[in-house]
C-alpha cells in the first residue's frame, strides 16, 4: 500500500455542519474509556480506548491502567458505577493513586457503606505524554 505522508489541517470542514478548528478534536476528545463488568472476583473489559487492563483492589475499588500514559497528573476522570439499580457514589482515590499511568475508582452507597458494583463505565480527558 502507497505511503501518504503527513496530513496536516488547522480545520476540519463539512459539507453541512460547518468549520471546527482541529485543537479542538485533539483537546477535546476523550484520551481513554472503558466499560467493564464486574462479577464476584472477576473484571471484564466490554469495551475500552487506551486501557491496558483493570484491576480489583478490594471492595468497591478497581484500578484502571492505561497503555498510553497521561502527561501529568491533573487529567479529568469521570465514572460511573451500577449496582442493581442501588444509587453509588463514585470518587477517584486520594491523590497518591491518580498517576500518569493509572487511577482508581472507589464506590460506596449513598449510606457511606462500600460495595463492588456490576458495571463501570469510566472516561478520562486530558493530555496524553
Amino acid at each position: 500500500m502507497p505511503s501518504f505522508g503527513t496530513l496536516k489541517a488547522d480545520t476540519l470542514t463539512h459539507s453541512t455542519a460547518g468549520s471546527l478548528a482541529t485543537n479542538f478534536v485533539v483537546e477535546g476528545s476523550a484520551k481513554s474509556y472503558v466499560s467493564a463488568i464486574i462479577d464476584s472476583n472477576t473484571h471484564t473489559i466490554q469495551s475500552s480506548f487506551n486501557v491496558a487492563s483493570i484491576t480489583d483492589d478490594g471492595a468497591g475499588r478497581t484500578d484502571v491502567v492505561f497503555t498510553n500514559s497521561m502527561n501529568n497528573d491533573d487529567y479529568s476522570a469521570v465514572s460511573t458505577c451500577a449496582l442493581n439499580g442501588s444509587n453509588l457514589f463514585v470518587h477517584l482515590g486520594n491523590n497518591d493513586l491518580i498517576t500518569t499511568s493509572n487511577y482508581r475508582n472507589n464506590t460506596a452507597l449513598d449510606s457511606g457503606s462500600i460495595v463492588d458494583y456490576d458495571v463501570l463505565c469510566s472516561n478520562v480527558h486530558g493530555e496524553l505524554a
